[in-house]
């Protein structure tokens, strides 16, 4: 088995700002590169045989500061655009408050986090279906860019291998929608510079 370090990247300006952020980007805060730094401090004592981060300058800059910080900067971070976070279309950079406020709204008040962790799918297709600019992408889609990178990966680096995987929110609750969603259900909010730890086969 391939082990997978799948991280969310470190706190951004938009984070800071309180708004929701998918494919615009914006750079880590100083709280997000401590997070990035202490993130690699975790990881201090797992040899990584490769690094990957989508390619945004957020997940780039964590990956980056995470290598340092575990003293592996030599290991480069490849940057791969299947890692993206949920294109929010014309939700992107709007207020947590209103994002929320309009999901709900669309699909039905969720009963808590968990609950909404459970109705990804009609997240996805809410926000497609509420989308002026037709640039989100369908659930299906989203999930087919995420396996397909855990695939080629794996079948890349082999057993035994140790992966860094620098991504978003989103993203890593889709995987685990896709593999194992009895753990997404406990997982709560994703928080930056945490990681789940995924064995591939």
């Amino acid at each position: 088995m391939a082990t997978f370090y799948v991280a969310r990247h470190g706190q951004t300006l938009l984070n800071a700002l309180g708004r929701a952020q998918g494919w615009c980007d914006s750079p880590l805060t100083t709280e997000g590169e401590d997070a990035a730094a202490g993130l690699g401090s975790l990881l201090s004592t797992v040899p990584l045989h490769a690094a990957y981060a989508s390619d945004t300058m957020r997940a780039v800059q964590t990956a980056r500061i995470c290598l340092e910080a575990a003293g592996q900067g030599s290991c480069s971070v490849i940057e791969d655009s299947r890692l993206r976070e949920w294109c929010l279309g014309s939700m992107e950079a709007e207020s947590n408050d209103v994002f929320s406020r309009r999901v709900s709204e669309w699909i039905g008040p969720p009963d808590s986090l968990d609950d909404m962790n459970r109705r990804l799918p009609e997240v996805a297709e809410a926000l497609r279906a509420h989308d002026e600019t037709r640039t989100a992408e369908p659930f299906q889609s989203i999930a087919n860019r995420a396996m397909a990178f855990l695939k080629d990966a794996a079948e890349l680096h082999g057993s035994d291998s140790n992966v860094l995987v620098v991504t978003h929110a989103f993203l890593i609750k889709t995987m685990l929608f896709i593999i194992e969603p009895e753990r997404l259900d406990v997982l709560g909010k994703i928080g930056n510079g945490s990681f789940v730890k995924l064995y591939i086969e």
